[in-house]
């Protein structure tokens, strides 16, 4: 190829002047000579950025700053002087700059006898850099402030999976089993003092036929009733959907319950529409927050 001038177009839509290679591109505009051209570009910048920061910290201090020397290949390595009229003579210094996987600054003394405020530009500097995006420490993320609400509504979406690890102990050994109600506000109960400390157990009243009463359970600090009943032959999801209307209405009048959380523990089934029953109860009644969670989820 004999072209005595790149084959590009540049920007303005002139052709490129630049002398070509035998692909008949100038330096500039070879496609072949953009691999790496990104990690190039991003040393080149981080070392100017790393200059930039050394000679404006040195000027803020009242020094004077020189970029003396700059590695233009690999963009790793620099060299800033300083010097400052101390008012009887002159303090210099020079640092060495080196960009990798991070940022080191070498401090030389070029007036030993009189180092005067060398060590504290270093320090400023070095502050300096801590400061640049790319440089700073990775920010710890702060555990997710996670409400009463949810951790009672997470606990309540894995109680069936506790339920089935009870089946399963070495040897067949004793355990709880969850036949009735009762069974499901025993391990409610125990489950709910992983995470509150002050649990009050609130006897349902009056009882019927003489039997004991339901039993919900008061977090008194988080205004929160957690309500427990399980599905049956029985209880199925027209007598409990009456049944929590009747609760919603006596805890709406219990200064200390603000949100009401209802569950629903069907491991066999006998609800026919979990899903239309949660909507229904679900949301706000009046000033109280009632949420109803049927488990296991199906």
């Amino acid at each position: 190829m004999n072209k005595k001038h790149c084959i590009a177009i540049t920007t303005s839509g002139e052709p490129c002047k630049g002398k070509p290679n035998a692909l008949g591109f100038c330096p500039k505009h070879d496609p072949t000579r953009k691999t790496g051209s990104n990690e190039s570009n991003q040393a080149k910048n981080r070392l100017n950025e790393v200059t930039k920061t050394v000679l404006r910290t040195a000027k803020a201090k009242g020094w004077d700053g020189n970029l003396f020397n700059k590695d233009t290949k690999t963009w790793k390595y620099a060299s800033v002087t300083v010097k400052r009229w101390t008012g009887s003579s002159w303090v210099e210094g020079s640092f060495d700059i080196t960009v990798d996987d991070g940022v080191k600054v070498s401090m030389q003394e070029l007036t030993p006898f009189n180092p005067h405020g060398l060590s504290d530009l270093r320090e400023a500097i070095v502050r300096e850099l801590r400061l640049l995006p790319w440089l700073a420490p990775p920010q710890k993320q702060k555990p997710l402030d996670v409400s009463p609400r949810t951790k009672v509504e997470h606990l309540l979406k894995r109680f069936h999976k506790v339920a089935l690890q009870l089946r399963a102990r070495y040897e067949n050994r004793a355990t709880l089993l969850i036949h009735d109600e009762y069974d499901v506000q025993d391990l409610l109960h125990a489950l709910l003092r992983l995470l509150f400390n002050d649990i009050r157990p609130e006897e349902y009243t009056p009882s019927k036929a003489g039997g004991s009463a339901r039993v919900d359970f008061l977090l008194k600090n988080e205004k929160i009733v957690v309500e427990a009943k399980m599905a049956s032959q029985k209880l199925k999801d027209k007598q409990i959907g009456e049944d929590l209307f009747i609760d919603i209405k006596r805890y709406q009048a219990h200064p200390d319950c603000k949100i009401l959380i209802c569950f629903v523990y069907d491991p066999d089934g006998f609800l026919k529409n979990p899903a239309g029953l949660s909507a229904d109860i679900s949301g706000k009644h009046d000033e109280l927050d009632v949420k109803l969670i049927v488990g296991p989820e199906r």
